[in-house]
């Protein structure tokens, strides 16, 4: 389970389509990494006294939810600001309150809740904006030190330190779908941090905070938080300044959330032999489902919704396997997710899929529109692409 950051409660106490972001190519890589304060790079004071002024908070109200808020970020001089998408779904009217102590009506020029992530636009600023400086989510490394810039719980813009606790996560995006290439880290954050930056030493933002873990049933997760990585919101923006709205490529399949090494490990069989018995390949992303009239159905793909066999006391569908993707060998439903997310409508994708108890075959599915997502009611969540 999830938790999204935004926060209720809040009360509001309160053109140009031209923009230029300010990025960095980072000097570090994954294998390098970072000390903050260290000779090489700026101490975490440092980092916020320059960058917190950029941080704003986000008041919502609707008559529906009622009021409400989070984190933003400016991006520009001419007052965009990145935010997450949950943060004004549904939002009559939007303010923005600057470090300055300013406090400025702002206009939804888009949202796209497949990446969770909403851009607003402040007009007839008073006060001179910070922008921050964008960097490269693909030059981050586990273990590499990360900032957190927030207003958690409406107490004031804080800051929180921590370190990339994994990469390449899969999270659910507010409509369903998944955003993958998640940026996992242990930073303290709380409800109200929801569309603040996450920084990596140099104060260059990485990704944008959006959920924590829950443990649901009682159980207990502390500092498992995630991020959308920065190079998806750079595309993102992009189109939002453009168009106001972003399109996705959908080829309309759910896919079962385990690996077929993943479930040879589970049912404790060699993969070998796993294979053999269910007549599956030894690896790929099983389908458990086919959107009717979807791009993958119209290619011929099926589900396994209607076959399901017990593995392990989990029910499996035993549907078409995915085991590559433009030639890429599969493991899992992220390793397809990650492919189709940097496609457009209308892109065509080779993969290559096995039947169960048949001979793997090419298939080439052209993608369609993503249509506006639905939560699926399901004890496991279903990657859907």
């Amino acid at each position: 389970m999830v938790v999204y950051l935004g926060l209720s409660g809040l009360e509001d106490e309160g053109d140009s389509k031209n923009v230029s972001f300010e990025e960095v190519q980072s000097s570090s890589t994954p294998e390098e990494g970072v000390n903050p304060g260290g000779e090489e790079g700026p101490s975490v004071r440092d980092v916020y006294m320059r960058d917190g002024p950029g941080v704003v908070t986000i008041y919502v109200s609707s008559q529906q939810a009622g009021p409400g808020g989070g984190s933003g970020f400016v991006v520009d001089e001419n007052g965009y600001v990145v935010t997450n998408q949950h943060v004004v779904e549904g939002a009559e009217s939007v303010s923005v309150s600057f470090g300055g102590g300013a406090k400025e009506r702002a206009e939804v020029v888009g949202e796209d809740p497949s990446t969770d992530i909403a851009l607003l636009k402040v007009n007839d600023i008073e006060e001179s904006l910070t922008p921050l400086t964008l960097g490269d989510s693909d030059s981050v490394g586990v273990g590499d030190p990360v900032i957190a810039i927030g207003n958690p719980l409406d107490v004031g813009i804080s800051v929180t330190t921590g370190i990339v606790s994994g990469l390449g996560r899969g999270i659910k995006a507010p409509n369903g779908y998944t955003i993958n290439g998640a940026v996992q880290t242990d930073a303290a954050l709380s409800s109200g941090n929801s569309g603040g930056p996450l920084l990596d030493a140099g104060g260059n933002v990485i990704g944008v905070n959006s959920q924590a873990a829950s443990g649901g049933l009682g159980g207990v997760a502390q500092g498992v938080n995630f991020a959308v990585p920065i190079n998806t919101v750079k595309s993102v923006i992009e189109q939002l300044i453009e168009t106001g709205e972003v399109e996705h490529g959908y080829i309309g399949v759910s896919m079962f959330p385990l690996g077929i090494e993943d479930l040879a490990v589970y049912s404790g069989q060699s993969l070998e032999d796993f294979s053999a018995q269910y007549g599956l390949p030894q690896n790929g992303a099983i389908i458990s489902k086919t959107v009717e009239g979807g791009p993958a159905e119209e290619a011929g793909l099926k589900g396994g919704d209607d076959d399901q066999e017990e593995i392990a006391g989990v029910e499996v569908p035993l549907g078409d396997v995915i085991t590559e993707v433009e030639g890429e060998s599969v493991a899992t439903s992220e390793d397809v997710i990650e492919v189709v997310n940097t496609l457009k409508p209308d892109d065509a994708v080779t993969l290559t899929v096995a039947t169960p108890g048949e001979e793997p075959r090419e298939v080439q599915v052209r993608l369609g529109v993503q249509p506006p997502g639905q939560q699926q009611q399901q004890p496991r969540q279903q990657p859907q692409q």
